[in-house]
C-alpha cells in the first residue's frame, strides 16, 4: 500500500512538473512576444521622434502622440507657437492641453485616419496664454511591423491671420452686397421718380402745346384779316409790322406743332417689326423731291440693311435727317447727299446720312440733340430746333443711339445705330 501511494505521488509530481514546464514555456513565449511588441512600438515612436527632431531646425509646429493622444515628442516650433516647453507638453493629452475645437466629430476624424493613414483639416487651439489660433493640421499615422497603429505625427501651420483676413473680406463683401442692394433700391426709386416726372413733363408739354395751337392760329388768322382789310389805309411801316407779326405767328404755330409731335412720341407705344430700310428711305427721298425742284442734288443711296423697329417712327427719323441734309446744302451749286450703311455687328446696324453742306463746329455737338437748340440762325436756315431732338428720342426708344461728325463748311454726317432684324431690345 505504501509503495503504491509513493508511486502515485511520484507520478502526480512528474505530471505537475511537466505542466509547470509547459506553462512556464508558454509564459516565457508570451512575455517575449509582448516585449517584442513593446520594443517595436518604442522603435516606431523613436523613428517618429527622430524624423520629427529634424524639423527642430524649422519653425513648423510638429509633435508626436501615441494612440491615446498622449504627447511623446514636442518640437521647437510647437514651443514657439503654443508656449509650452517640451518638458511641460510631453506626457499631456494633446486635445486637453490645447483645448482643441474640431471642424468635425473626433470619432469621424480617427476613423478616417485609421482607414487612410492621414487626415487634413482646420483646428482651433488654445495657446498657453489662452489666445486662440486657427491651424491647418495634418495627421500622419505610423504603424509598427505588424501593421498595428503605433503613433501619430501631427503638423500644424498657423493660419489665424489668413482666416481673419478671409473673415474681414467676407464681412466687407457682405457689407458691399448690402450697400449695393440699398443703392440699387435707391436707383430704382430714383428711376421710378424720374419716369414719373418725365411723364408729368410730357403731359404738361402736350397740354401746353395743344392749348397754344388755337390762340396762335387765331393770331395768324386775324392778322391775315387785318392785313387784307386794312392794307389800303396802312403805311409801309405798318404793313411791315403786320408782316412780321404774321411771320412770327406762323413760326410759332410750326413750333407748337413740332413740340406737340415731340411730346406725342413719348406717349405713343411703338409698333416694332422687321423694317427694310432701303425702300423706306427711298420713299422719304421721294416725298422731299418736290421741295428740291430747281436744285442740282446728287443722291447716292447704298444697299441698306434690314433692322427692327417701328416703321412710322423710323420714317420720321430719316425724314428729319434727309430734310436737314437738303436744307443745309442749299447754298451749294451741286449738293451731294449720301445714305449708306457701315459694317455692322450681328446684333446691330449703322446707317449714315452724309452731306456736303455748311456743317457745324464739333465743340457744339452736345447741343445738337437738345430741344430748341440751334447751331445756325433762323435767318440763315429755318427750323424750330426740335427735329434732331425727335430723332434722338425715337432712336433711343429703339435701344439705339445717334451721333454726328462735322466741320464748318465741310458738311456733316449723322449716324444712326439700330437693333438688327429679330433682335428685340430688352
Amino acid at each position: 500500500m505504501r509503495q503504491r501511494a509513493e508511486a502515485d505521488l511520484r507520478q502526480s509530481r512528474d505530471e505537475l512538473e511537466i505542466k509547470v514546464a509547459e506553462r512556464t514555456a508558454e509564459l516565457r513565449k508570451t512575455n517575449e512576444q509582448l516585449q517584442e511588441q513593446v520594443a517595436e512600438r518604442m522603435r516606431a515612436e523613436e523613428i517618429l521622434r527622430e524624423r520629427a527632431s529634424l524639423l527642430d531646425l524649422t519653425h513648423d509646429t510638429v509633435f508626436v502622440r501615441d494612440m491615446n493622444d498622449v504627447i511623446t515628442y514636442w518640437n521647437r516650433g510647437a514651443e514657439e507657437l503654443y508656449g509650452w516647453t517640451n518638458q511641460e507638453a510631453v506626457g499631456q493629452v494633446s486635445h486637453e492641453l490645447m483645448r482643441t475645437i474640431f471642424s468635425e466629430p473626433l470619432d469621424e476624424i480617427n476613423a478616417d485616419l485609421l482607414r487612410t493613414g492621414r487626415w487634413e483639416g482646420e483646428l482651433i487651439h488654445a495657446k498657453r496664454d489662452g489666445t486662440r489660433v486657427v491651424v491647418a493640421s495634418r495627421w500622419s499615422l505610423q504603424r509598427d511591423e505588424l501593421g498595428n497603429p503605433a503613433a501619430i505625427l501631427e503638423t500644424n501651420n498657423n493660419i489665424t491671420e489668413r482666416k481673419q483676413a478671409e473673415e474681414a473680406l467676407r464681412r466687407s463683401r457682405d457689407e458691399l452686397e448690402i450697400k449695393v442692394k440699398e443703392r440699387t433700391g435707391e436707383l430704382r426709386k430714383m428711376n421710378a421718380d424720374l419716369q414719373s416726372v418725365n411723364k408729368e413733363l410730357e403731359a404738361f408739354a402736350y397740354s401746353v402745346s395743344h392749348d397754344l395751337r388755337a390762340p396762335v392760329r387765331h393770331i395768324a388768322g386775324f392778322t391775315e384779316l387785318l392785313q387784307k382789310h386794312s392794307d389800303a389805309v396802312l403805311d409801309d411801316k405798318s404793313r411791315r409790322h403786320i408782316s412780321m407779326i404774321l411771320d412770327s405767328a406762323k413760326r410759332m404755330g410750326s413750333l407748337v406743332d413740332d413740340l406737340l409731335a415731340f411730346s406725342r412720341i413719348g406717349r405713343a407705344e411703338a409698333q416694332k417689326t422687321t423694317v427694310h430700310l432701303e425702300p423706306l428711305i427711298k420713299g422719304v427721298v421721294g416725298e422731299i423731291a418736290p421741295d428740291t425742284k430747281g436744285r442740282e442734288i446728287v443722291w447716292h443711296i447704298g444697299n441698306l440693311p434690314i433692322c427692327y423697329g417701328d416703321p412710322a417712327m423710323l420714317r420720321l427719323v430719316f425724314g428729319n435727317l434727309v430734310s436737314n441734309a437738303v436744307k443745309f446744302t442749299r447754298g451749294r451749286e451741286q449738293a451731294k447727299i449720301e445714305i449708306d450703311s457701315l459694317n455692322h455687328t450681328p446684333d446691330e446696324v449703322v446707317v449714315f446720312v452724309k452731306d456736303n453742306g455748311v456743317g457745324f463746329d464739333m465743340k457744339y455737338k452736345d447741343k445738337l440733340f437738345g430741344v430748341f437748340q440751334r447751331l445756325h440762325s433762323q435767318e440763315a436756315f429755318e427750323g424750330t430746333g426740335i427735329g434732331l431732338a425727335t430723332v434722338q428720342r425715337i432712336v433711343q426708344g429703339h435701344g439705339g443711339r445717334v451721333w454726328a461728325e462735322a466741320s464748318v463748311n465741310n458738311g456733316a454726317t449723322f449716324y444712326v445705330l439700330l437693333p438688327k432684324a429679330g433682335k428685340v431690345n430688352a
